[in-house]
């Protein structure tokens, strides 16, 4: 009968860390999971001006679904440039052109648009480098206050549909159509890995 009750603190003992590795694991698993829905916000349509750059609208909202962010197969791909008004010219950084037209590099530099990650990937990715055994919560979408002298668009030009504009601006979360959006982290950015393929095919 005392062995009985001796074996009770024991008992109770391994429930209770039983339930504590339980709560641990259940909150592990909420912590790493996915914080964002695969899908968000309302499509919105970016029109394309007669100088074949995106008008970009005042207002954007994120906005995402899965899927490639762009079609394959583009004939041309268009880096547009708006100047912001934030810093002036100058003699070693002379004004850029409006636009800069890729062709032969075109499919690839679409490719390599597909392969940008969403938000929830590159939050996991970002947890893989960055993160130890508890992994950081996801950061909230700031805009950050930094003056650039200008703001890159692209848009890419297809032989059997309309074009298809790509904008990034503060709002939008990353770069997107107006129906997916993904994060531009990698290096080099989109803009410089367009650079590099339009200085080539000069």
């Amino acid at each position: 009968m005392w062995k009985g009750r001796r074996r009770w603190p024991v008992v109770a003992g391994l429930v209770a860390v039983g339930v504590v590795v339980a709560g641990i694991a259940t909150a592990y698993v909420r912590r790493i999971s996915p914080p964002w829905p695969a899908v968000a916000g309302v499509p919105y349509s970016i029109a394309v001006a007669d100088d074949g750059c995106p008008i970009v609208p005042d207002s954007v909202q994120f906005v995402d679904s899965p899927g490639p962010l762009v079609p394959t197969g583009p004939t041309e791909a268009v880096l547009c440039t708006i100047p912001t008004g934030a810093l002036p010219a100058t003699a070693q950084d002379p004004d850029e052109p409006r636009t800069r037209v890729l062709h032969a590099g075109a499919v690839d530099f679409a490719a390599l648009l597909n392969t940008l990650p969403d938000r929830n990937t590159n939050w996991r990715q970002w947890q893989r480098k960055h993160s130890g055994f508890w992994p950081d919560a996801p950061p909230e979408m700031v805009c950050p206050m930094i003056g650039y002298r200008y703001d890159y668009s692209f848009v890419l030009r297809y032989p059997d549909r309309p074009p298809v504009a790509l904008i990034s601006k503060c709002g939008t979360g990353g770069l997107t159509t107006g129906v997916r959006t993904r994060i531009d982290a990698s290096t080099p950015h989109m803009v410089d890995a367009f650079l590099e393929r339009f200085r080539v095919q000069r």
